[in-house]
Formats: structure tokens, sequence, C-alpha cells
């Protein structure tokens, strides 16, 4: 299998140590029960505040198009060697709300991209197991495609829905699922969650990783929902073990700093030294992407 070449996102070891900074009206959710303000002002500083503080430490930062994007890079925030990853996903979710649907947002994939300095895109996909296949695949297909046209990287995150049921067997087949299905489109990245979100035992991870790994074919990392802070850097190295190349992550970093009277401080001192313990689980624990391949991990 012919790998593209991922460095502009991933640290030197060939590990992934990315910060998600893309979140929309949950993160206004957030600040509203952190007792912050949560205008489309304030979304946008705090995104600024995360990239400012966050960006040296990391391999890459994802950011949306609607509140971050031009704040953060008219702010210049973004340190110098930390790849941009933009989202190019629609997202359907009330206020307050869960995510409901995500929609390509095909208008988005444009050329005016390259001026910002992005590498990649990413498009987050619900994957539900009695959904029919054929919309999502449609869009999956038309993001690949996107990419391979404007000559940026593909991120593609498989969130896994699974109607009545929050953990457990039927979650991580369904995790597993969707990596068998988008196997076939070949993204350059894949993102998705931590085998049993986390409750499980190391051993359950890394498990059920080797899984991921056989089934999806490519570089993939784990993203933070579901998984409590104090329990994610073990999981980042039990899916390490089990093949995974790091991680891409947000409120597992970024989160507890809402929740503090002053969260700009707290990004830059709690969230930055939570961020770099990350990242050198990551860099001990995970297959550095270029020795992804066909195998199993």
């Amino acid at each position: 299998m012919t790998l593209p070449n991922l460095a502009p996102i991933a640290a030197a070891d060939g590990s992934f140590s990315m910060l998600a900074i893309d979140q929309r009206e949950s993160l206004r959710t957030l600040l509203v029960a952190g007792g912050h303000g949560a205008t489309d002002a304030d979304l946008a500083a705090f995104k600024v505040d995360v990239a400012r503080a966050l960006s040296p430490a990391a391999s890459g930062i994802l950011v949306d198009r609607d509140y971050g994007l031009a704040a953060i890079a008219g702010a210049s925030a973004i340190a110098s060697g930390c790849g941009l990853i933009v989202a190019v996903d629609r997202l359907i979710q009330q206020p307050g709300g869960p995510l409901e649907w995500s929609e390509l947002d095909r208008t988005a994939m444009s050329d005016d991209l390259h001026r910002h300095g992005t590498r990649a895109l990413k498009f987050l996909v619900i994957w539900r197991p009695d959904d029919p296949i054929g919309p999502r695949e449609e869009m999956v297909g038309d993001f690949i495609a996107g990419c391979r046209r404007l000559g940026l990287l593909a991120v593609l995150e498989g969130l896994v829905q699974v109607p009545g049921v929050t953990e457990g067997p039927e979650v991580d087949a369904a995790i597993l699922g969707a990596a068998q299905e988008f196997a076939a489109f070949a993204p350059d990245l894949y993102k998705t969650h931590v085998p049993t979100l986390g409750a499980g035992t190391d051993d359950d991870i890394t498990r059920l990783s080797r899984g991921i790994s056989a089934a999806i074919r490519r570089p993939w990392v784990v993203l933070s929902a579901g998984v409590t802070v104090d329990r994610f850097p073990a999981a980042v190295a039990a899916a390490g073990a089990g093949g995974a190349s790091g991680f891409l992550a947000g409120r597992g970093v970024w989160g507890p700093s809402i929740r503090t009277t002053d969260p700009a401080s707290d990004l830059a001192t709690a969230a930055h030294r939570r961020l770099v313990d990350l990242v050198s689980t990551a860099a001990a624990s995970a297959r550095p992407w270029w020795e992804a391949s066909s195998d199993p991990a």
C-alpha cells in the first residue's frame, strides 16, 4: 500500500499529536455551562486562545470555517510547524443538543484554502448501523475526490452513533463496522473513537484497536469524545499498542479550561501541560504513520 506524505501534520517520529478546535454549537454549550460569554465573537476569541496557547506543542490543529479559521489566521495564532487542518462539514445540531447529522460542505472545498496554508481537510461523517449506506458513501466519495483535486490530505472522521446505546459491544461493533466501510475510500488519515470509549481495560482497547488497524489499513488516530480527561492518556497508549498512530483531540485537552474562571490562563498552563504529556504518550506508543499497511498491527 502506498501512503501519501503525512509529515505536514505529523511529528518527526511519525506520530500524530493533533488538536481539535473545530467545535461549533457544542463549544457554545460548554462556554455557557462554564459561566462564560457564548456569542459568536466569544467562540472565535476562545479558539484564538486555544491556538495560541497549545499549537506550539501540537503536530496539527483542526479548525472550523464558521468561527475559527478567519479569527485564528488573522491573529497569526498557529505556531510554525503545526499543520493546519480545516473542517469542511456542516454539523446539524440544536443549541444544547446532541449532534444530529453532518453534511459535506462542498462549496468550502475551494482553492482559497491554500492561502491560509491549509495542509489537510477533515470531514466528519455520522455512521449509524441502520442508516442507508448510499448518502454517506456519496459524501465520503466526494470528500476524498475534492481533497485529491485540491492536493490536500484527507482526514476522515467516522463518528459512530447507535440509537439507544452509549457503550458496550454494540458500540464497539459499530466502530469496527465504520472502519471496514470507510476503508474502501482510502482516506489519508482516519479518525475514530477510542474502543470501549475508554471504559474497558487497556488490554480491551489494544485488542479492539488491532481490529480497527486491520480493517482500515491506513494510519488512524483516536478522538477524545466520550473518554474522561484522566483516562485519555492511557487510552491513547493502549490504542497505540493496537496500531493507532496518535490522537486528534479537543475537549480531552482544553475542556477543563472552560470550567475555570480564567480559561486563557488555564490554557497556557494546565492545558498546555496536559497536551505535552499526551504528546509524550503518543511518541512512546503510537505506530509511525509510515508503518501503516494492509497487515494487522
